[in-house]
């Protein structure tokens, strides 16, 4: 029993000093690009950093606010933060571009920029290796819906496959060819 809790504390750990290091790689390059002052950097420093449910699939990274009536300021800021959460599989090593891509996603809606228009796309515009965003976010949701698919629906006509935690068990028809689905197990 021992041994298994002093593996929970080692694990939690590590997850805490990937998330740190990430943060502070993310925080520095903020602070050189020049639009976040020291002071916001130093609130960013504060937040929470945890991880999303391991069968989240279209979420990569999730900034939770405080209930509105426990801000201490009108618009969102840092304060109003109660923790960042990313994907646990962005952890892996392989992930670190990617990981630092969503957390400064993240910081930006820290920042209060909580919708996704002009201003805050401009800002993300500004990380380095934005240009890897889209593509890394499709290859790791492909490993996402792979991992958390436990059947495959397949149109027998057109050869289509859509990935699904459940079966369809013949209720849904393709949206190609208007033909039933058949479940595979993965």
């Amino acid at each position: 029993m021992a041994l298994r809790h002093a593996r929970c504390i080692s694990v939690n750990n590590d997850v805490t000093i990937t998330l740190e290091k990430s943060r502070d790689t993310v925080l520095t390059i903020m602070s050189n690009l020049g639009f976040v002052s020291s002071s916001e950097i130093n609130k960013l420093k504060n937040i929470k950093l945890g991880l999303l449910r391991k069968n989240s699939v279209y979420r990569h990274g999730v900034t939770r606010f405080l209930p509105t009536l426990k801000w201490n300021a009108k618009n969102a800021n840092p304060s109003c933060v109660r923790v960042v959460d990313i994907h646990p599989l962005l952890l892996e090593p392989e992930w670190i571009i990617y990981r630092e891509i969503i957390l400064y996603h993240e910081f930006i809606h820290c920042l209060g920029h909580i919708g996704h228009n002009n201003a805050f796309y401009t800002l993300e515009s500004l990380w380095p290796t934005i240009d890897q965003k889209k593509e890394l976010g499709k290859k790791f949701m492909e490993i996402l819906k792979l991992r958390n698919s436990s059947w495959k629906w397949k149109c027998l006509k057109c050869n289509m496959h859509v990935l699904r935690q459940r079966k369809s068990s013949g209720r849904y028809l393709c949206r190609r060819c208007n033909h039933k689905l058949v479940d595979e197990a993965i």
